[in-house]
């Protein structure tokens, strides 16, 4: 019994790992080249102030940057001191770490590309409707120093450096790709790739069926258990096709995708410390709450 688990188990994760395993090529490829020949300084130019405007750049601009749950906190925490607004710099907690340019590749290639387009969605109504909310509750205020260490070399993302040859930059950019994020989320992705392939051995599909098959009570267990915990979007891929190839409902795996990674302890006290306590409550009530709504509507109109 032991020995065909062990090999169900092993069989489950090397078939999810040579199906994740040219999109997370491709993936770290596109995001070394984000880095490199997208404009740093533009984060800092266009989300001071208050208003729609820098809400929503906040939130564009979050989306496809290849950082983590980890590494968005020093560069949140950056833009917020060097004058984003807090509705701003809440929109950009939420987004940026929520979708990558990684995890929608991947997610094109193990789950489809409608879910990919709904993750994209959600993850703008999410980070844009928090921005909204928290710019109509508090408005602009100065922002409070933190001492707060650097918990990835992601936040190299924000140097600015001098200019450099097409060669040189195309060098940064492979180098970023596979090596930087690599050592960034590479554990991640492998601790994923074995929980999905235990789940996928372990667990029955009736039981994922009966439990998850949609409606707004799986939706908000799975908000829920995404929220507190550190959840890295690319990692939790595999995971959530795992689960649906049982019979969870996409919807299902796609709240937890948006609240998982939009959210977890260690962002939660430092959006508390710098932002303020009734931000931070603000900003995880919205999460669950939107995640869950969005991705219901995505459920009423057929869309996944």
């Amino acid at each position: 019994m032991i020995a065909a688990f062990l090999e169900r188990f092993l069989e489950n994760t090397l078939n999810y790992g040579r199906e994740a395993s040219p999109w997370l090529l491709l993936g770290f490829l596109f995001a070394g080249l984000l880095k490199v020949f997208a404009s740093p300084s533009l984060l800092y130019r266009h989300l001071g102030g208050g208003g729609l405007r820098s809400i929503l750049l906040a939130t564009m601009i979050g989306i496809p940057l290849p950082l983590c749950s980890c590494g968005v906190i020093p560069v949140g925490v950056g833009l917020y001191r060097q004058g984003a607004s807090k509705a701003a710099t809440l929109a950009f907690f939420i987004s940026t770490p929520a979708t990558t340019v990684t995890a929608v590749i991947l997610a094109i290639g193990m789950l489809g590309w409608r879910f990919a387009v709904a993750e994209i969605l959600v993850c703008f109504g999410v980070a844009f409707l928090t921005g909204v909310f928290a710019s109509m509750l508090s408005g602009k205020s100065p922002a409070k120093p933190l001492s707060i260490a650097r918990c990835s070399s992601q936040l190299g993302f924000l140097d600015l450096r001098s200019e450099k040859g097409l060669k040189g930059k195309l060098e940064e950019a492979l180098r970023y790709g596979f090596v930087d994020m690599v050592d960034d989320i590479g554990l991640y992705v492998l601790v994923g790739l074995l929980i999905t392939g235990f789940v996928a051995a372990l667990i029955p599909s009736p039981l994922v069926k009966e439990y998850l098959g949609g409606g707004v009570a799986s939706l908000l267990f799975m908000a829920l258990i995404g929220t507190p915990i550190y959840v890295c979007s690319t990692a939790s891929i595999p995971f959530v096709a795992a689960l649906v190839e049982k019979g969870m409902h996409p919807t299902a795996g796609l709240v937890f995708l948006i609240a998982g990674p939009a959210t977890n302890l260690s962002t939660i006290i430092v959006v508390g410390k710098t932002l303020g306590r009734g931000t931070a409550a603000l900003y995880v009530t919205s999460v669950i709450a939107l995640s869950v709504f969005f991705a219901y509507m995505l459920y009423a109109v057929g869309w996944l």
